[in-house]
């Protein structure tokens, strides 16, 4: 099986565009969200934040307008360029940096006050548990000691209690692995975990979770996961001091 991310998700990426991106519902809670962001992140103007699968740059921008340093990396070119010209368009690329690569292979060693991977950015779009991991260990190695990091991704209880009565996409029961069929013919898969799953993985990259909350986006909030929203919420934190990639 074929995992690498930059083949069928990249195209997809690619295809649909910075502005068709923005143009998807889920886009259209940002300023809550980073406002969110710097509240359970403790995060201060003139520290430095990581936004890993940052696409179009839309919470990056949004913190660094805010008086943070802001990375953002990921594997579309496209996207990239649109959020390196939108800083520049709205006075902050002084205070940005947007870098193609893999989320797989990206890491600067304990360089980071705080990392966000939102939205299935460079997370979950990869299929199997070896490469998340990998993913998750970068990011713990470029965060500096006891600093937090903030992922959403597919909630795997809804997946499991929709299995069998969705029409439009398969779930692979042994593997937890989701397929959708384009109507271009393209396949696109992600991987989808149930909360176990996910603390194993933290712990497994040095990363000590805090709370699972409900992370759908327009509804997030300090609350409860529901069984059957898309999303789901985890802070961590990173541990000790030698953690490496």
């Amino acid at each position: 099986m074929d995992t690498t991310p930059d083949t069928s998700w990249k195209r997809f990426f690619e295809a649909l565009g910075p502005e068709g991106y923005l143009s998807e519902t889920f886009t259209k809670n940002t300023d809550a969200e980073v406002e969110f962001v710097m509240d359970v992140c403790g995060l201060t103007p003139g520290m430095k934040i990581l936004d890993m699968g940052c696409g179009p740059g839309r919470h990056a921008l949004g913190l660094a307008k805010r008086g943070l340093n802001v990375v953002g990396v990921d594997f579309s070119d496209k996207f990239i360029e649109f959020a390196r010209a939108a800083a520049a368009d709205c006075g902050v690329a002084g205070r940005t940096e947007f870098v193609v690569a893999d989320a797989r292979d990206f890491v600067r060693a304990r360089t980071f006050d705080a990392v966000v991977c939102l939205c299935e950015g460079g997370f979950a779009l990869l299929q199997t548990d070896e490469d998340n991991v990998r993913v998750l260990r970068h990011i713990a190695a470029s965060l500096k000691p006891g600093s937090p990091f903030l992922l959403t991704t597919m909630n795997g209880y809804r997946t499991i209690r929709l299995a069998g009565s969705a029409t439009d996409t398969v779930l692979d029961s042994t593997t937890m692995v989701e397929s959708w069929i384009q109507e271009d013919g393209t396949e696109l898969k992600g991987r989808h975990f149930i909360v176990p799953e996910l603390e194993r993985m933290h712990r497994q990259a040095s990363l000590t979770v805090e709370a699972v909350w409900g992370g759908t986006a327009g509804n997030w909030g300090r609350r409860p996961l529901e069984w059957d929203e898309m999303e789901v919420m985890f802070l961590s934190r990173k541990v000790g001091i030698n953690t490496q990639p």
